[in-house]
This record gives structure tokens, sequence and C-alpha cells, in this order.
């Protein structure tokens, strides 16, 4: 049934590790979630789009991407279902997408009301402490990802001045 096949998919996911069973029942038999496939290079959300949902990648996979000032699409990451999406915008004060997601393969998603996921986080401790827990080792990576982009770009500065200048005298002229 689609159902079973449907919690088998998404207690795998690190969001459902360890739950009741009676958690993934509840969210795969709720009124409040939809269902939803879509094809290949489809657009899920767009950069600023309001994120009032839980969004559960439960088959395929899509990238997430920015556009540039240039109107140029830059990918920033492809991800592989099953797997939550944009978790920590879900109740953020400014709940929108940071990026476009859209869909590299035929995609299915779980789109679960954001008050009965709060009154799951609630009634389920593990599915909280696992949500913290998705959500803090995302920062973890993006922190990392802000490090790297930012320490290649001051490298670049330093290899660009030293180029021009051939030593440097001051640091403060490379910033």
């Amino acid at each position: 049934s689609i159902m079973i096949s449907l919690a088998e998919s998404i207690s795998k996911m690190p969001l459902f590790k360890d739950c009741n069973y009676s958690t993934i029942d509840k969210v795969c038999n709720s009124t409040f979630h939809r269902l939803r496939k879509k094809d290949k290079d489809t657009y899920i959300a767009h950069m600023n789009d309001e994120c009032n949902f839980l969004l559960i990648l439960v088959e395929g996979s899509i990238y997430s991407s920015m556009t540039n000032s240039d109107g140029k699409e830059v990918v920033l990451e492809t991800i592989t279902g099953p797997l939550v999406l944009a978790p920590a915008f879900v109740f953020a004060k400014i709940n929108r997408f940071p990026v476009n997601v859209v869909t590299r393969t035929e995609c299915t998603f779980m789109y679960v009301d954001k008050e009965v996921f709060a009154e799951m986080l609630n009634d389920d401790r593990q599915l909280m402490m696992n949500y913290i827990g998705v959500i803090s080792d995302r920062c973890y990576r993006l922190s990392l990802h802000v490090n790297q982009t930012t320490l290649l770009t001051l490298k670049q500065r330093v290899m660009e001045y030293l180029e021009v200048n051939k030593r440097i005298d001051s640091v403060q002229w490379l910033s």
C-alpha cells in the first residue's frame, strides 16, 4: 500500500529516526498533509516564497539554486530524498525559502501543515530532538561552507594583491 511504503520511506529520514511508529503513522495518515508528484525540471519553490509548511522530499532528487545579479542561476547543492527541505525556515519569523528548489528527477513531496507538525514535536520528544539536530547539523554545514567561501575569496584577494604589489606592506590594503 502507498501508506506503508510512505511510512517506510520517511522512517529512514534523520527527522524520524527512532521515533514512535505512531508519530510516523500520524504524519502519513494525517488529513493535514498533501502528497504531490512533480515532473523533472519543475520549480517547487522560488527564493523568497513563503515557507509555512514542513516540506519533505519523499523520493527523487532536487537541486537548490540562487540567481545572481546577472540573472545567472548558480546551483548550490543537490539533494536526494527522503529528506526534509528548509527545516529552519518553517517556524522562522521571516519564513521564506532562502533558495530556489528545482526537481532533477520526478519527485514525490509531502507538505505537512506547520501547526500539526508543531503538535507532533510537542507530543514526541524524539521527533523534537531530531528536528533540532537536523537544523543544527544544517547550520554547521552552512557555516563551514560560508567559511570556506570567505577564505577562498580572501586567498584570491591576497594572490591578486601580490601579483600587482609583489609584497604585503599593510594588511588593511587587502580588505
